[in-house]
């Protein structure tokens, strides 16, 4: 019995520790809402170390008109649909921002 529960701390614990805090992440991301345009974009790719494979990470930097950096890690196809400069609102309950356009 004990051993079951000192496996269970031992690979279970973490799992469910990770999940909470990505959760909680996400949670606090798509409870936020700001205005502001992105200021940079970076594609950073890397070798996994358990395999042969290369992974992606695309992430997009946004200034808000308060002042505040916002980084945000996105999918590739929305990464490669924003440009610098481009103006971005980011509603609460949204978990990405949208580009405003001007008419």
């Amino acid at each position: 019995m004990i051993f079951v529960l000192i496996i269970l701390a031992i690979f279970v614990l973490p799992f469910v520790l990770f999940i909470k805090v990505v959760g909680k992440n996400k949670a606090k991301q798509k409870s936020s809402s700001w205005k502001g345009k992105l200021i940079d974009k970076k594609h950073l790719e890397y070798e996994d170390d358990d395999s042969s494979y290369t992974k992606d990470l695309y992430t997009l930097y946004f200034e808000t008109t308060e002042g505040e950096k916002i980084k945000l890690n996105v999918p590739q196809k929305f990464y490669e649909s924003w440009t610098i400069g481009n103006k971005a609102e980011k509603k609460e309950n949204q978990l990405l921002p949208e580009k405003v356009i001007k008419n």
